[in-house]
């Protein structure tokens, strides 16, 4: 049985996860608030490189030698949010050998921008 996740433990959807794009969502709940009441941006950020990654690794083909590991992550907020459900989508603007990059966009339940992420993967072989 495989262990609990920090996506399991903020409950992260992915409905929707290739390696030409990727849509994941959450429902806010008190475990995404900062003592402020406002979704914290250390969530933002996770569910970013969640994408990225997931996209990632379904984009090199599950190939069991590789692994994907998250290099850089720069997230910007642009509207607070507090209750409702966040929408992410995310596509790679590039995909090469050792790296990808990915734009990652948040949406309230209004479809208004919250906040933006552009994260990069490293691809690198696994080690033994």
């Amino acid at each position: 049985m495989p262990r609990p996740t920090l996506h399991d433990a903020l409950s992260f959807e992915f409905p929707a996860v290739s390696g030409e794009y990727a849509r994941g969502r959450f429902t806010i709940d008190d475990r995404h608030r900062q003592p402020q009441g406002l979704v914290h941006g250390g969530v933002y950020a996770a569910m970013a490189e969640a994408l990225a990654s997931e996209g990632t690794v379904e984009g090199v083909g599950r190939d069991e030698a590789l692994t994907v590991l998250g290099m850089a992550n720069d997230t910007v907020f642009l509207r607070p949010v507090s209750e409702g459900t966040i929408e992410a989508e995310g596509e790679p603007f590039h995909r090469g050998r050792s790296t990808w990059i990915w734009d990652i966009r948040f949406t309230n339940g209004g479809g208004r921008l919250c906040a933006v992420s552009r994260v990069t993967i490293a691809v690198r072989p696994k080690r033994s």
